[in-house]
């Protein structure tokens, strides 16, 4: 008896089956890695930034161990591209640095638009990462959301799940940091300030407020010293304008009729007029003064 030719064919697996087929790529993230990414996308929190993951495979799990950051890559609000000037700088960082391991993905930030791929990012991924051990990690530095992307079935999927490790096994970060995220990790936010009114040991609000104004007000007071002694004086004088003789600064007490009258022209008193006697008429002729007696 011989069997039918669908006998002898395996029964098609059902869609469910068929996606389990291939779990996906399995990732481990050292935390340190996690934390300098997301430190990297905060530092630009309108455009976009990228970088490259170092690590390695092994048992089928792949092991992020650093990042390099893609400081020459073209950033845009909604893209970012790996510019030749970028790549020369990543393998120059990674031929010194991590000489054995390999670049196992890139990750970039999508600030304020969420996670996930867009066309830019899948022509990035299927382009330059297109091994089947290469991921593309994601995160938002506005919603804090991050997420990994890598190759399922052949095309490009959301990895369901991926694990962030301590492989320090005390919690320390020991990866040396630049001095501006040493800035923004030492800003200490308003909620953790004490009751007292004081931050910490820095010194109470009233008092740096004091010492702001006094520093204020001594500048402002040398800054009127020097104008006083090193700039002119001006004295405005007004003038008549017919004869330009200077109009006194204030007015003259009236004089009496005995104090001597104004000073004539060169300093000597004027002379004063002497009033004339008044005239007497001629007196008539006498009428009898002709006649002989």
């Amino acid at each position: 008896m011989t069997k039918s030719k669908s006998a002898l064919q395996p029964a098609p697996q059902p869609a469910a089956q068929a996606a389990q087929s291939d779990p996906g790529p399995r990732l481990s993230i050292d935390s340190e890695v996690a934390r300098r990414i997301r430190q990297h996308a905060r530092r630009s929190m309108k455009t976009e930034v990228c970088g490259v993951l170092i690590g390695e495979v092994l048992s089928g799990t792949i092991q992020v161990r650093a990042s390099i950051e893609g400081l020459n890559a073209a950033q845009a609000g909604t893209h970012v591209t790996f510019t030749q000037d970028a790549w020369e700088a990543i393998y120059r960082v990674k031929d010194e640095s991590y000489p054995d391991d390999r670049i196992v993905g890139w990750y970039h930030s999508h600030p304020g638009f969420g996670v996930f791929l867009s066309e830019h990012d899948t022509f990035i991924h299927r382009n330059f990462f297109s091994s089947a051990d290469q991921v593309a990690w994601v995160y938002d530095p506005h919603s804090d959301e991050e997420g990994c992307f890598g190759w399922i079935d052949g095309k490009i999927h959301r990895v369901p799940s991926f694990s962030i490790v301590d492989n320090n096994g005390d919690g320390t970060e020991r990866t040396g940091k630049s001095s501006k995220d040493a800035l923004e990790e030492d800003e200490e936010p308003l909620s953790s300030v004490r009751r007292d009114g004081n931050r910490g040991n820095a010194p109470p609000a009233w008092l740096r407020w004091s010492v702001t104004l006094f520093s204020y007000l001594s500048a402002l007071a040398v800054g009127f010293l020097v104008a006083y002694l090193l700039f002119p004086r001006f004295v405005a004088i007004p003038v008549d304008p017919l004869t330009g003789v200077p109009f006194p600064l204030q007015p003259r007490p009236a004089q009496s009729p005995s104090s001597p009258g104004p000073a004539a022209a060169g300093g000597k008193p004027a002379p004063q007029s002497t009033p004339a006697a008044p005239a007497v008429p001629p007196a008539a002729p006498d009428a009898n003064s002709g006649r002989k007696k």
